[in-house]
């Protein structure tokens, strides 16, 4: 297990003390707000925190996610902050002394914290496997088509992911105009040397 895989775990486990935590909180304070059942069964809430820390863990895996682009990373932040000002918001409405405050305030930001760091990690391994590859030399055609995509203003993990698209296509393109070989069929005598070789 490699070291990007055990703080993305970690993350994860952090988010999740984090919403179990502020959940409870939520509850209580949304309890006081005398809501209407949700359908009029469920009771409001215990449903309305559900989507605020589901928001902020969706948010959370989208932001460490390798098969999104870094602009659909960057959207991320917005309600991955949003959920976590409103959990922060009901942790501090709840405390009764400085310590629940700051325990509050803590969990939710450490979970914030940690994806900041998992994220950094993993653009400095893209950053580094794209300079590792960097040492394949760059035809006039890939200078070009790179030009086109506007590589200079992708982010390294774009990067990486569109020169290996941009590779494997060109493989693929350079090995079906190939030319196949027709090889050899099996030599077939006529009937005239069949008779002869049985004379």
């Amino acid at each position: 297990m490699n070291r990007i895989t055990v703080a993305k775990t970690a993350a994860y486990v952090i988010a999740t003390i984090a919403a179990v935590s502020s959940y409870g909180y939520q509850v209580h304070l949304l309890s006081l707000a005398d809501l209407d059942p949700l359908f009029g069964l469920v009771p409001s809430e215990w449903v309305t925190p559900v989507t605020v820390d589901s928001l902020a863990i969706v948010a959370l895996m989208v932001r460490m996610s390798d098969d999104v682009t870094e602009r659909t990373r960057q959207l991320a932040l917005f309600p991955l902050v949003l959920a976590g000002g409103l959990s922060v918001a009901a942790n501090v409405a709840l405390a009764r002394n400085v310590v629940q405050v700051a325990v509050g305030v803590w969990t939710v930001l450490a979970y914030i914290l940690a994806e900041i760091f998992v994220a950094k990690m993993e653009r400095k391994a893209a950053a580094k496997a794209e300079a590792t590859k960097g040492t394949v030399k760059v035809s006039d055609a890939e200078k070009a088509a790179r030009k086109r995509a506007g590589y200079g203003a992708m982010s390294a993990v774009d990067k990486a992911a569109w020169t290996k698209q941009y590779r494997e296509r060109k493989t693929r393109r350079t090995e079906a105009a190939a030319p196949v070989s027709p090889g050899y069929s099996p030599v077939v005598p006529t009937a005239a040397q069949v008779a002869e070789m049985a004379a």
